[in-house]
């Protein structure tokens, strides 16, 4: 009786798993080429977004005065060995360097860099999308909402002419688990 208990309450528990497998409207599984396709559409991408921030940032660098390039080298080097470092009041320090004419071309620039960049994941989501298997859900969706863009021209240029080696170790990382 109890073999009969335990032999029923496996089978039981085994039933979602056995309908699960049964599924016919699972979406199909990627090949091994859809994903290097998307491995090589993902690093063309990260390429091109690397050259928009590398042209903003050149662009940036080119519309500060150099007496105000040392201010703000001197002002991010001191965040950076700061013990307890305050980004916020950084980006203020940085924002009253700079003349308004300075602030206007940073702004401007990171606005022309956020477009372009907008258009360049916009062209990425729908390559990929277009690499998935049939019936795949669209599992490239812009997230609304989750990143909020700087309006000031210090943070702005805290971020551009800051190093970011988390960034760089991440997406190495993130490539390392990529088909090749």
């Amino acid at each position: 009786m109890k073999n009969s208990l335990l032999a029923l309450a496996l089978a039981l528990g085994m039933m979602p798993i056995a309908a699960l497998a049964q599924d016919t409207n699972a979406p199909p599984a990627m090949t091994d080429q859809q994903r290097e396709a998307m491995h090589q559409t993902f690093e063309r991408f990260a390429q091109q977004e690397m050259q928009l921030h590398q042209q903003m940032r050149s662009q940036i660098l080119s519309s500060l005065s150099p007496i105000h390039l040392r201010e703000i080298g001197a002002t991010i080097g001191n965040l950076a060995i700061a013990q307890n470092p305050d980004v916020q009041a950084a980006a203020k320090q940085i924002d009253r360097v700079l003349s308004p004419g300075e602030r206007q071309r940073v702004v401007s620039a990171h606005e022309a860099f956020r477009s372009q960049s907008q258009q360049l994941h916009d062209q990425m989501r729908a390559q990929m999308q277009s690499m998935m298997p049939a019936g795949h859900p669209d599992m490239m969706k812009p997230q609304n909402g989750m990143m909020q863009h700087p309006q000031d021209a210090g943070t702005i240029l805290l971020m551009a002419l800051s190093p970011h080696p988390m960034l760089d170790m991440m997406h190495g990382h993130m490539m390392e688990g990529m088909p090749h």
